[in-house]
């Protein structure tokens, strides 16, 4: 039996760390607690991380964290020479060879873990271990896989995540995968193209274990969108309204009708973020978005009238985007019903199709360092934490340089207007 460390990678970028559960470490650390002695914790920075007894330690990064993954990683080479490192999640299921190729990781996982992370620790019992494994067929039956174990976790297991109210949260995801194909996003690296769904039975039996045993009625739905199947969405409904719960989720504005916000409502919903993008249409279209700004209007009005905060996630700097663009998605926030815009700076994420053909998207990707990408990283000089200024990630050949950043300079002076979540 092993001593195996999972860690949340620290987030000290972030006005708020932990405000909700790294769910696909947690997953996979409870598959491991069936045959080998388990630790989760979630550190606020790196120095808090103590790997003493420890055999193996498990990481997991998106693009954005990844710089802070390779910190936790170099720090536990330097202090526990003798601990091997695993790392899994969307960034280096894009790129395993350049994840193995820095020295700081024993062996990369790519795409799902469940089914292989116990394969991993086998081979290294026996120095069988590799550098890379990849995850076969993709698991079919997501009722299969246990409920992450959240005893695992000290404390609060989630922040506040509502516009309107303070509160902790547990975090629950009910599918894997997305019907879409948004040029930028990398839902597809780990879970494939197909939508993947847990059954009704088992989605209430672990609201209901988490309410019982953590007294928490509190949720946040983690899924990509809870309303891609709206038959399936209408009969989770009508189990969730039968318990007592107050819950967030994301959703795909266009697919909001009377008939959806009503169940939602009824369920125990009370806010939804909607990832508008831009209100430039021909953005939308550059990004194989798959919808209209009249679409997404409506959907966000009838949210709104049915009684849903509604939350608009927009990005600023993509491909596509015309030297008019902010002017254009000025006015059509005019339009737009909401209670809050969070306002991202566009990152090329790796497997994403713009990364794969920026040529197609009509840009160049300028950097591929990822200590860049991270807008709201903290330069220290001089002792002091300083913002890092914003160094253009690609160029938008609709656009000079110059034209970009200011774009995106505007674009931050509208939105500061507007109830804004910074998220820092």
């Amino acid at each position: 039996m092993m001593k195996v460390l999972f860690i949340e990678t620290p987030a000290p970028y972030v006005v708020r760390q932990h405000t909700q559960i790294s769910l696909g470490l947690l997953y996979l650390a409870t598959v491991v607690k069936q045959k080998h002695e388990v630790k989760f914790i979630r550190p606020d920075t790196i120095k808090e991380i103590n790997c003493s007894g420890i055999d193996v330690v498990c990481l997991s990064s998106t693009t954005l964290e990844y710089p802070m993954t390779i910190d936790v990683a170099r720090f536990i080479r330097s202090n526990y020479p003798n601990v091997k490192i695993f790392v899994g999640g969307t960034h280096v299921s894009a790129l395993p060879d350049d994840a193995i190729s820095n020295g700081f990781f024993d062996s990369v996982c790519i795409g799902e873990g469940e089914n292989i992370i116990l394969e991993m620790l086998t081979d290294l019992s026996t120095n069988e271990l590799k550098k890379i494994y990849k995850a076969g067929q993709l698991i079919e039956n997501l009722d299969s896989i246990p409920f992450p174990d959240r005893s695992l976790i000290e404390g609060n297991h989630g922040g506040s995540i509502f516009i309107d109210r303070e509160t902790t949260n547990e975090n629950i995801i009910t599918s894997r995968g997305c019907h879409f194909n948004c040029a930028f996003c990398g839902s597809r690296c780990t879970w494939g193209r197909k939508v993947r769904y847990r059954s009704t039975e088992n989605i209430i039996n672990e609201i209901k274990e988490i309410i019982n045993k953590y007294n928490n009625n509190v949720f946040r739905f983690s899924d990509d969108s809870l309303t891609s199947d709206k038959k399936r969405c209408l009969k989770l409904c009508s189990e969730l309204k039968k318990l007592d719960i107050v819950w967030r989720t994301s959703i795909r504005a266009e697919s909001v009708s009377d008939e959806i916000a009503t169940a939602l409502i009824n369920a125990g919903c009370i806010e939804i973020s909607v990832g508008i993008e831009s209100g430039d249409q021909r953005v939308l279209d550059f990004l194989n978005k798959r919808t209209t700004t009249t679409k997404m209007l409506n959907g966000c009005d009838i949210a709104k009238k049915a009684g849903l905060n509604v939350r608009a996630l927009l990005m600023i700097g993509t491909p596509g985007e015309r030297a008019d663009t902010p002017e254009i998605t000025r006015k059509y926030l005019s339009l737009l019903n909401q209670d809050m815009v969070c306002l991202s700076t566009f990152i090329p994420l790796p497997g994403t199709p713009i990364w794969n053909y920026p040529d197609k998207f009509n840009c160049e990707i300028l950097t591929k360092d990822f200590s860049l990408y991270n807008k709201n990283y903290f330069i220290f000089k001089n002792g002091k934490a300083l913002k890092r200024k914003y160094i253009p990630l690609i160029h938008n050949k609709f656009l000079s340089i110059d034209e970009q950043k200011n774009n995106i300079e505007r674009m931050e002076k509208y939105i500061e207007k507007l109830n804004y979540n910074k998220g820092q």
